[in-house]
């Protein structure tokens, strides 16, 4: 019986050991994050991984943070959010990260974007912090919608704030994920997600100068009354 019990044990033991959670795990700023899945600690459920690449300010920086999560990603509809916002012609921000319940996420590339132009423009700019945001305005290319994100960056030593206005490829369905105030996902605080499609834009005209007719009714009652007026006229004269 007490063998029974201590072969129980080691099994146990090894199921255990094989159902542990293993992620890939890095840290790095504008370089790429290249590591094999690890062991992750007893109370971790999910692997996170986060990047970012922007052209902000003319200057490459790139972000990617990969680690062992005690987030349960399954109570969320959707564990994966990215998208790109176009700010200016050379200037955009990239955004990803995924959650993965229970293995080692998958390796995921930014979504090409159409390059022909549409018919929507929307006001473009971004703040660091708190720089100011002054707008410009910026014709998107096909797929694309207006949005103004604010967002706050958390890690052990802190909070990095960056704000957004341009044409982006995000989706209706993360729209609706990231549009309540202070939603988190990943590392991430998304204070304000707004997305708008407006309609197609046209060439502004002047407004058009309303002209209004007389109907013959009044035509022909102000010229009984001139042709009275002269006839009167011309008898004061005489």
């Amino acid at each position: 019986m007490k063998g029974i019990l201590i072969a129980g044990v080691f099994a146990a033991f090894a199921i255990t050991v094989i159902d542990s959670l293993q992620c890939r795990q890095c840290h790095v700023f504008n370089s790429t994050c290249e590591a094999s899945a690890t062991d992750c600690g007893p109370d971790s459920f999910s692997c996170v991984e986060s990047s970012i690449n922007s052209t902000l300010g003319g200057s490459l920086y790139s972000y990617q943070n990969k680690f062992c999560s005690k987030t349960n990603c399954t109570k969320n509809e959707t564990t994966q959010v990215a998208f790109t916002v176009h700010v200016f012609d050379d200037q955009s921000f990239h955004f990803a990260s995924q959650c993965c319940q229970g293995e080692s996420c998958n390796d995921t590339n930014p979504g090409s974007t159409s390059q022909t132009l549409s018919n929507i423009n929307c006001s473009a700019c971004y703040g660091n912090g708190t720089e100011a945001c002054q707008e410009e305005t910026r014709q998107c290319f096909e797929g694309e919608r207006c949005v103004h994100i604010i967002a706050e960056h958390v890690n052990d030593t802190e909070r990095t704030r960056v704000e957004l206005k341009g044409c982006s490829d995000i989706s209706e369905s993360v729209c609706e994920i990231l549009n309540p105030v202070n939603t988190t996902f990943g590392e991430f605080i998304f204070q304000r997600v707004l997305c708008t499609t407006p309609g197609s834009v046209t060439a502004t005209t002047p407004d058009s100068v309303t002209v209004t007719t007389p109907d013959s009714a009044t035509i022909q009652a102000s010229f009984a009354s001139i042709v009275f007026g002269s006839l009167l006229l011309l008898k004061l004269l005489i």
